[in-house]
């Protein structure tokens, strides 16, 4: 008789499927990851699919209807947004000497510091005469930026192509890969249970994201309406950019702040008045993030901030700009997973936002 492995052995077993999992991952991560974001943009539109297939309309019509919308609501988008784009790559260089100018004449204002500054580098410089080496940083090349410039827009261009492709036909394959999962596994009860959590990972999921996205393109229209308000150049592309950018929790805004931060700076010619385009935009975030998804979204897809943290590091450092943006929503399946796992409900409680408190008559209720 063999002896049975030890608990050290299967933590070790595990710990060494963990590792490889992750390293698989990140050096397939140029096709897992449209395969993961096609997935969820199948998941989204899943339960519309669904509700119109109980009422006699094929999926695959449905699919092709969804598509068409999407693709018109796209080519709306990059017809009304193409200009302004285009003058703002070709502006970008004169922005960019105009901000340095500004941050220049910045520095001088501040002179007294300035001469302070200096009398400290005296005081703290070696008497010895020993020559002080000096570092100058070079600007990069324009070859290398004009290579990375053209480059990107073709590695989107395939990775939107690719990520649709497998969507469509994920969202017009119906119940296919369900009716698989269950043939696939021996016993009833196990069937019923990985039914009822990928109809749950389904419906949750896509509750998640069109009400994000909905909360997104609220932040988006007001930060367009508040830099129309203020005077900034192309305000509905800034909101297009914030309703895009908030899909990243934290980081996305950021961002945002930072870069309306710059432009303003160049746009406006008071430092005073240029600081209230940020302030405009970071109120909006701090509203949303506060206030609006918080009372928005249902209790059991509101995520622990430190979950959220450490998921964007995690994915992030796995794949890149691409991990940040997915990493919520696998958060959130994994959640609903560990929710329908007896092992695994510590880890859907970890995740979990923080227990609201029960009203007094709801605890009177449930006495």
């Amino acid at each position: 008789m063999q002896p049975e492995p030890s608990n050290a052995s299967n933590v070790a077993l595990t710990g060494i499927f963990i590792i490889t999992a992750i390293a698989a991952a990140h050096f397939a991560r140029d096709f897992l990851f449209p395969v993961v974001l096609a997935i969820f943009i199948a998941l989204t539109f899943r339960p519309l699919i669904r509700y119109l297939a109980k009422r006699g309309i094929p999926p695959a019509l449905a699919t092709t209807c969804i598509a068409l919308a999407l693709i018109a609501l796209g080519g709306l988008a990059i017809y009304f947004l193409s200009a302004p784009i285009a003058q703002w790559i070709s502006e970008a260089p004169a922005l960019a000497r105009t901000f340095s100018e500004k941050l220049k004449s910045l520095r001088s204002s501040l002179a007294a510091v300035s001469e302070i500054a200096d009398k400290v580098q005296e005081v703290s410089e070696p008497t010895s005469g020993a020559p002080v080496q000096e570092v100058t940083l070079r600007q990069s090349s324009l070859p290398g930026l004009v290579a990375m410039a053209t480059g990107y827009p073709v590695q989107l261009a395939v990775l939107v192509g690719a990520t649709s492709v497998i969507a469509i036909f994920l969202m017009a394959s119906g119940d296919l890969f369900y009716e698989k999962l269950i043939r696939i596994l021996p016993r009833m009860t196990d069937k019923k249970r990985a039914l009822r959590i990928v109809y749950d990972v389904e419906r949750e999921v896509s509750i998640y994201l069109l009400s994000f996205a909905a909360i997104n393109a609220g932040v988006g229209l007001a930060v367009a309406v508040s830099f129309h308000a203020l005077g900034m150049p192309s305000p509905y592309l800034w909101g297009v950019l914030a309703f895009f950018l908030n899909f990243i929790p934290y980081v996305g805004a950021l961002s945002g702040v930072a870069l309306s931060t710059v432009v303003a700076v160049v746009t406006f010619d008071t430092l005073t008045y240029a600081l209230m385009v940020p302030l405009a935009y970071g109120f909006w975030a701090t509203v949303e993030s506060q206030v609006v998804t918080p009372q928005t979204l249902e209790r059991r897809l509101q995520m622990n901030s430190v979950a959220i943290l450490l998921g964007l590091a995690f994915w992030t450092w796995l794949w890149g700009i691409g991990g940040t943006v997915i990493a919520v929503p696998l958060l959130v399946a994994f959640k609903v997973f560990c929710d329908h796992m007896e092992g695994f409900n510590r880890i859907g409680e970890f995740l979990a936002a923080r227990e609201i408190p029960k009203e007094p008559a709801e605890e009177t209720e449930a006495t």
